[in-house]
């Protein structure tokens, strides 16, 4: 059996009905913050009864209210169903169980304190209020919580908190060994007692100075010993000691105090202590378990969070009985499982939108490229409110930068204003590395005529070349000799592009998240030169390029072409297409320029250029930016929509 969905109503920032649906084993939940990640793991707490950190208590402040406190919920409501019951699980848990045996159980607070002043919690199984409930069910199953702020060293010392005596009460399984230990130690004791003369000399002198302040007839008698002898009170003297590497035989002198270790390790301990104590003997098989783990990734450096979820992910694997569910702010963590396993979060006017990736309508083929895909840098998508899609290294550096302008332009007009950067509007550009965006937008929309009823609820949009064909060259006499040129637009509509994702351009069209728009001439750095940009970019080149070569050379070049092009009357569409043409071969020059160097020059460039203009203007208001570069109409649609704007289309 597993947990297969939680519905949420009224409850912390929750305001309106949401339900998640859960997968069976692993399941990682991941979104921006104050998407709702926190408030699912406290609900099934609240309903699972979790209680090694007390959470059983309600408070006015778990009950939904707006930031006004104009608007608060009458009622808190959390239902959890449960799936896949075997015949043994449909016994234990029929009262639960509805006419189909799936496992149901409700959770209701009504907003109104008893005499007390407590809330009042009330819980039933099943499909009806007034079906039979045995409470005795909740024996059955074992919900552990590991909190993002945990104090591992805590947990791992002895004292009556100690996650290590839990464990080790679950590795004795007899009765019989239980007393050897109790009496072992209390005959340790007594014999360390009566050999140490400082120990009787200060037990003496104790019962001597009660007898004399007390007397006989008022006075008590004490005794000193190094632990309690109960069994439980030996379990939590009990403290985790550590040495800094895996060995065979290690003296025991040589183990040091977890209070010196990082808390990285101690957290990893911590970890590895629950999960031993799942597979404890003296555990009951047939309990069904639910670890739930806040921001496992907790001062863990990359590797150890792999290693840690990669671990997680056989445990459940090898233990049908147990389902494990994480929250994590870890593009890592996020991009080391299969997509199946992703749970991403939206939360939108008290609206707990949660999409699992394992439900969505993906090709396999799809999937599959997505999985060997999604490493630490592109999973940023899932911590994202908008994404654009780009092909290469030169759009993922430049378009935030250009961002800036194009937000600048369009905060200028009459429409509903929009954040000033990406980062502000917390759109993550995201390079896939090719023109494979059918694989991608499947994740936001239909690209194939199929009703998408599962989908990630933010937009995207992304920004493809024209790539129109290359033609065959023609010598003098109009021959053609077999070689292929490039082709370099003037206008327009001039040349047919042969980029297969152009197709995908009218199919999402009309959805409602997604857009893919096209440069209008060639390849995005020729485009960029063709919209006026001719001086700057030129300055970039000269400015970076390796070698002086004189009089002949690239630098000087660039130099008079400059020059050339400030004059009256030579800033015609033949100079630009000829420059366009020039800049072009240049920055696909990989031995002497390159795309990524030349965009991140320019990218400096632009910067540096912004912040000037707005130094200048101080006090008076921002610099008309606009006029530092042209960002073309294809790139400043992809970014307007990706940040929720107005496209006209």
């Amino acid at each position: 059996m597993y947990i297969s969905k939680i519905d949420i109503e009224g409850y912390k920032n929750c305001k309106l009905k949401s339900e998640i649906e859960f997968n069976s084993g692993l399941n990682i939940i991941v979104g921006e913050n104050a998407s709702g990640k926190t408030t699912i793991i406290d609900a099934l707490r609240l309903v699972l009864r979790e209680n090694e950190s007390s959470y059983m208590n309600i408070t006015e402040d778990d009950f939904f209210k707006s930031s006004d406190e104009k608007d608060k919920a009458q009622n808190i409501k959390i239902d959890l169903d449960w799936k896949d019951l075997s015949d043994d699980e449909e016994v234990t848990f029929l009262t639960w169980c509805d006419a189909d045996f799936n496992a149901k159980l409700h959770f209701e607070v009504e907003d109104k304190k008893n005499p007390k002043g407590q809330y009042k919690k009330i819980i039933w199984g099943g499909a009806s209020k007034a079906s039979a409930f045995e409470e005795e069910t909740y024996d059955c199953i074992d919900c552990i919580y590991l909190p993002p702020l945990r104090d591992a060293e805590q947990r791992l010392t002895s004292g009556r908190k100690s996650r290590l005596a839990m464990l080790l009460e679950h590795q004795y399984t007899e009765e019989e060994k239980k007393e050897n230990l109790k009496n072992g130690l209390r005959e340790k004791n007594e014999s360390l007692i009566d050999e140490e003369e400082e120990i009787k000399k200060a037990k003496k002198d104790i019962n001597d100075y009660i007898k004399e302040s007390m007397g006989n007839v008022f006075g008590q008698t004490v005794n000193l010993q190094f632990s309690g002898t109960s069994f439980t009170s030996i379990l939590r003297s009990i403290k985790m000691v550590f040495f800094p590497e895996i060995k065979e035989e290690i003296p025991v002198e040589n183990f040091l105090d977890i209070a010196i270790n990082s808390l990285g390790y101690n957290n990893l301990l911590y970890i590895a202590t629950i999960l031993a104590e799942l597979e404890a003997p003296g555990r009951d098989r047939n309990l069904f378990t639910v670890l739930l783990i806040e921001e496992p990734e907790a001062h863990l450096h990359p590797q150890l969070q792999i290693k840690l979820i990669k671990y997680m992910e056989q445990l459940v694997e090898k233990k049908q009985h147990i389902q494990i569910i994480i929250t994590t702010h870890s593009a890592v963590l996020a991009s080391s499982v299969s997509v199946d396993n992703l749970i991403h979060l939206n939360k939108i006017k008290g609206e707990i939108q949660a999409t699992s990736l394992a439900k969505l309508d993906i090709y396999n083929t799809s999937k599959k490229y997505i999985n060997r895909w999604l490493d630490s840098t592109k999973s940023t998508l899932l911590f994202s409110k908008g994404v654009i899609f780009v092909e290469g290294i030169s759009e993922a550096i430049l378009l935030p930068e250009f961002a800036k302008i194009v937000l600048d332009k369009y905060n200028k007009g009459d429409k509903e204003k929009l954040p000033s950067t990406l980062e502000e509007a917390g759109v993550s550009v995201i390079n896939i590395n090719g023109i494979n965006f059918k694989h991608f937008y499947q994740l936001f929309c239909d690209i194939e005529g199929r009703d998408l009823k599962i989908k990630l609820p933010f937009r995207c949009s992304g920004i493809t070349d024209k790539d129109p064909a290359k033609k065959e060259e023609v010598d003098e006499d109009g021959n053609k000799n077999g070689k292929k040129v490039e082709v370099f637009p003037h206008t327009e509509g001039e040349t047919q592009g042969e980029n297969t994702a152009l197709e995908l351009i009218e199919k999402i069209k009309k959805s409602k998240l997604a857009r893919l728009y096209s440069s209008s001439l060639k390849t995005f750095e020729y485009d960029l030169a063709m919209e006026n940009n001719i001086i700057i970019m030129l300055k970039v080149i000269r400015d970076i390029w390796p070698t002086d070569g004189g009089v002949h050379g690239v630098k000087e070049e660039c130099k008079k072409i400059i020059e050339e092009y400030k004059k009256p009357g030579n800033k015609t569409a033949v100079k630009k297409h000829e420059n366009s043409i020039t800049i072009f071969n240049r920055i696909n020059d990989d031995k002497n320029v390159g795309k990524g160097i030349f965009a991140q020059e320019l990218a400096d460039k632009i910067k540096n250029e912004i912040r000037t203009a707005k130094e200048k203007k101080e006090g008076e208001g921002d610099k008309d930016i606009e006029s530092i570069f042209m960002v073309p109409e294809y790139i400043e649609n992809a970014i307007i929509w990706a940040c929720g704007g107005d496209v006209d289309e």
